[in-house]
């Protein structure tokens, strides 16, 4: 991979993390509109209610947490799981550290994308591998499927299309290019 396709994927993987920590502004969604060709034509008042309807607080209907949808056989869906412990193992042993003013469960969705970013600045790509393997595409998709089930806006439901194929393609091509 040349260095436009690193800046892509790290920019695509900070673009994907800003939609699931703050409701998207009108700049976000002409931005998104534009650059992806989506066909939404959803008011920016929906947007921002199905916003708070999918991910906020505990009535949100899809909390974008791993540890509530990658978990062991036997073990249950909980906050702070098994899945949450490991991942802030991986960004510790990467000097990475979650700001204390940045009110997120380390297996947040938005973390676990922040840290996929700078693992392609940094060029980690076993890291990279590893982590898209054990941690992102271990549940993303299925979460991107619930997503476009209980999206009520044609907007999430074509950003769960993008994402899911954004993840998949990209564990794809770090397959194909072997690590290197």
């Amino acid at each position: 991979m040349d260095g436009d396709d690193i800046d892509e994927r790290a920019s695509l993987y900070r673009l994907f993390s800003s939609l699931f920590v703050k409701e998207p502004d009108e700049e976000l969604l002409v931005s998104m509109k534009s650059m992806f060709k989506m066909a939404f034509d959803d008011t920016e008042r929906e947007i921002r209610e199905d916003f708070g309807y999918l991910f906020l607080g505990h009535a949100g209907h899809l909390q974008p947490y791993e540890s509530l949808y990658n978990y062991a056989l036997g073990d249950r869906p909980r906050l702070w799981g098994t899945a949450t412990g490991e991942v802030q193992g991986l960004y510790h042993s990467a000097g990475v550290m979650i700001d204390e003013e940045i009110d997120l469960i380390p297996d947040h969705v938005s973390a676990e994308f922040l840290f996929m970013s700078y693992l392609i600045e940094n060029g980690l790509r076993e890291e990279q591998r590893r982590f898209l393997d054990d941690h992102l595409f271990a549940w993303i998709p299925a979460y991107c499927d619930e997503m476009q089930k209980h999206a009520r806006t044609t907007f999430y439901r074509e950003v769960a299309g993008l994402l899911k194929e954004f993840v998949s393609s990209d564990s794809q091509e770090l397959d194909d290019s072997g690590g290197e």
